[in-house]
């Protein structure tokens, strides 16, 4: 079974290290720590956590709650908030951003285990949009102009760094300012299937996949595939 890796948001130091020592004794690796709101998103995207621990009062322009509506938002990992407060009201406003579970400070091992056994079993799985839709294409920016791509000319998505995603055709290569995540969502389109935390794949363009180098082959390219997304590009390709 892969590791899990755990991002923990944080801001008090006492919880902070009772929260990381949880997580070691739990048997997950922590992935990384922030302890200020603002900073935090960029923090989790880098380390493509997967789960977030969330302290519900942060500092800074963002609190806990705001934090993880933008990261569900982007598509991001599954949220499971921690808290000093259980009243009713905090818990109402916390809801509103859909997280896993919540777990009271100071955290204790076996309620933290099972928290994230929750939230990994809560997750949808790879993005892979099942619904049609009528667009056929799409307008990037490159440069000082809008260049248009049809659907059904990019080979595949891939992340490019910080919030930016490479739309690859057989003549262009563009970036946009979207996760690849986001840009799936934008793209509504069935044709695509995520193959790799940070790949894409037209399903139309998938010329073979080796199963002994876990790669798929689009438009001649080697792609890597995720042993997390294997099962789910199979199952999709089942279906057609």
């Amino acid at each position: 079974m892969p590791e899990v890796t755990v991002f923990v948001v944080e801001d008090e130091l006492i919880h902070a290290e009772n929260t990381k020592l949880s997580i070691e004794e739990a048997g997950f690796r922590l992935a990384g720590e922030c302890a200020h709101a603002d900073m935090a998103l960029s923090a989790i995207e880098k380390a493509h956590p997967d789960v977030v621990l969330m302290d519900i009062s942060l500092p800074g322009k963002h609190n806990g709650i705001s934090l993880a509506k933008k990261l569900a938002e982007s598509g991001g990992p599954p949220v499971i908030f921690t808290t000093s407060y259980n009243d009713t009201e905090t818990i109402s406003e916390a809801a509103q951003s859909a997280p896993v579970s919540y777990l009271v400070k100071p955290i204790d091992t076996h309620n933290l285990k099972a928290a994230i056994t929750l939230a990994l079993n809560s997750r949808t799985g790879p993005t892979a949009l099942p619904q049609t839709t009528d667009q056929e294409s799409l307008f990037v920016k490159s440069g000082n102009k809008l260049q248009k791509v049809w659907l059904k000319d990019i080979l595949w998505l891939e992340a490019a760094g910080d919030n930016y995603c490479k739309i690859v055709t057989s003549t262009h290569q563009l970036v946009s300012r979207h996760t690849v995540k986001a840009m799936v969502r934008e793209l509504n389109s069935s044709l695509f299937i995520q193959i790799h935390r940070a790949f894409v794949v037209n399903r139309n363009h998938i010329e073979s996949i080796n199963e002994k180098e876990q790669t798929v082959v689009v438009g001649g390219n080697e792609i890597p595939l995720g042993r997390t997304f294997k099962e789910n590009l199979y199952a999709q390709l089942k279906r057609y």
